[in-house]
């Protein structure tokens, strides 16, 4: 008997839907509505359809944490990225979706602020959900994450860079291409001075490895490889600004400009029209990421495109099937990427 006073709030409020209403309504065993909502390849379209129409009906949503404690595994899919706002994360965001959700996979993105630490407690945090899969990043890792991996036996994709020697699924480009593939580039349009900019280029072996393959592409010209200029600020407009003025200062006659990101390289260009220096008739300037500002400024902006929504797409094909059939030997794919040339490149001599 309640206690005086008190309201029955259980009588009071409606009942939830269950899977048991559901196959009743269709006429089907619970364990083909089941299949229907978490194995849709294991069920007839015709037949997913109306199970999942009477589950709109009745309100049924399924208790993803009741589901994932009876089989052991959920069907959420933890993705670890340095940043939400950077747009490259968003695209690969993007793509793991609509690769998992079709499966019945929910991804579920936490960042880490490229710190290592953090790295370490979100993995360990996402293993605790006893996930179908995992997808991480960057291919440089704390030890304890790789051993956490390696015991969970979760699936696990490194994506955005190309490891040397996958340890596991890897998808991405490599960044030491990406670097030559700039310096010869600015290199084949006659400029012989090229420096490279970037922002928070201490922070990991990806930036790192762009500068490394950009200088050995230059020494191989027999250009000189020295002009590098380095920012610890977050990628930005401002930033690229305050990069191309320390540029000028320290090189005043380098005649190209590789920027590692797209708001930097568009900060450049409005900061060199600022100071009347013109592009590309004295500077050639070039962007990484080929984002929507890249094409906006005057002159547009010569951009190195990385495909980070075909990269989450690769990666969700590789997840699911390590999730369906076990985790295949060590393997990396490698999506490759594209210069599209704009007027930032031109010719040298000629006005901005």
């Amino acid at each position: 008997m309640p206690r005086r006073g008190a309201t029955n709030a259980t009588a009071d409020a409606p009942r939830r839907a269950t899977i048991r209403d559901v196959a009743g309504r269709v006429g089907v065993s619970l364990i083909t509505v089941s299949r229907a909502l978490h194995r849709p390849e294991a069920v007839s379209e015709g037949l997913r359809a109306r199970i999942l129409e009477a589950a709109d009906e009745l309100g049924y949503v399924p208790n993803r944490a009741a589901s994932g404690l009876a089989s052991g595994t959920s069907r959420v899919v933890p993705v670890i990225l340095p940043s939400l706002a950077d747009p490259a994360c968003a695209a690969l965001l993007d793509g793991l979706h609509e690769g998992l959700a079709e499966a019945g996979f929910q991804v579920l993105p936490a960042t880490t602020g490229s710190r290592a630490d953090a790295e370490e407690a979100r993995v360990a945090s996402a293993l605790g959900w006893a996930p179908a899969g995992l997808v991480l990043a960057g291919v440089e890792h704390p030890a304890g994450v790789r051993r956490r991996l390696r015991r969970s036996g979760v699936a696990a994709v490194e994506v955005m860079e190309l490891a040397d020697e996958p340890w596991g699924l890897n998808v991405g480009v490599s960044p030491r291409a990406v670097g030559g593939a700039a310096a010869t580039f600015l290199a084949d349009r006659g400029r012989g001075r090229i420096a490279y900019a970037g922002s928070r280029t201490e922070l990991g072996r990806e930036a790192a490895g762009r500068i490394e393959g950009f200088r050995a592409a230059l020494r191989e010209r027999g250009l000189p490889d020295h002009l590098v200029v380095r920012g610890e600020g977050e990628p930005s407009p401002a930033e690229g600004a305050r990069l191309l003025g320390e540029l000028l200062r320290r090189f005043p006659d380098a005649d190209a400009v590789f920027l590692d990101d797209a708001d930097l390289a568009a900060g450049a260009v409005l900061e060199a029209r600022r100071r009347g220096v013109a592009v590309p008739g004295r500077l050639a300037v070039m962007g990484l990421h080929d984002r929507a500002i890249a094409s906006a400024t005057s002159p547009a902006i010569t951009s190195i495109a990385i495909p980070a929504r075909e990269i989450g797409a690769t990666a969700a094909r590789l997840l699911l099937r390590a999730i369906r059939e076990g985790p295949p030997p060590p393997c990396r794919v490698d999506v490759g990427f594209r210069i599209v040339e704009r007027e930032s490149t031109g010719p040298k001599g000629g006005a901005s």
